[in-house]
């Protein structure tokens, strides 16, 4: 299987029109139902065009999850966390965290992969690589620094890391994934940041 290594296109340039038309249409009809000829269509290119830039569809959902995973930052939170005190650090790393997770265009792509993963493997990894894995690796390093400087005491950092995930995304965005609830207001969110960042300060404690 290939890899997410492509550059992103910039705004307004064919590929991007491109991606922007895929995009839709995987939405609005899920990947196995969308044909390239939709897609060409769709963006107003020739199939020709569309084959010069992308030269098939699983190039092409690979490029728009790395582009959509490139504006998450989840790196330059994590740096920035690092200046402030821990349990403000973790907070905003938190904070990010969920305001990604439930954001509209966040669970809009996570349904197409949920719905399509049993048939596009393929696709579920290319979502999983560019995204959570990453912000995994992003979040188990703070943890990582976090042990290192004394400041709790985390013999796995990766498992530390997954923790505090399940607990910042603790039940809600589940359901509201599933339209069963509203989006949390912020003191809701704020409730479930803090509570998460308390237990994680509390279990690892040096």
């Amino acid at each position: 299987m290939s890899t997410l290594v492509a550059p992103t296109p910039e705004a307004g340039s064919k590929p991007a029109q491109i991606l922007e038309a895929a995009g839709k249409l995987f939405l609005d009809h899920g990947y196995g139902a969308v044909s390239m000829d939709a897609i060409a269509k769709t963006a107003n290119v020739s199939k020709a065009t569309l084959y010069a830039h992308f030269g098939s569809k699983d190039e092409l959902f690979r490029v728009m999850v790395a582009r959509e995973c490139k504006g998450q930052a989840m790196a330059a939170v994590c740096e920035e966390a690092r200046a402030l005190d821990m349990a403000d650090g973790l907070r905003l790393i938190a904070r990010h965290f969920v305001t990604l997770i439930l954001s509209p265009q966040a669970l809009a792509g996570y349904r197409v992969v949920v719905g399509e993963a049993h048939r596009f493997p393929e696709l579920a990894s290319a979502f999983y690589e560019a995204g959570p894995a990453r912000t995994m690796e992003h979040i188990s390093a703070f943890m990582t620094d976090l042990d290192r400087r004394g400041l709790l005491r985390i013999p796995d950092p990766q498992l530390a890391a997954e923790q505090f995930v399940g607990l910042v995304k603790s039940h809600t965005h589940l359901r509201f994934m599933l339209c069963l609830s509203e989006r949390p207001t912020e003191e809701q969110l704020t409730r479930i940041v803090d509570g998460a960042v308390s237990l994680i300060i509390r279990g690892y404690a040096p």
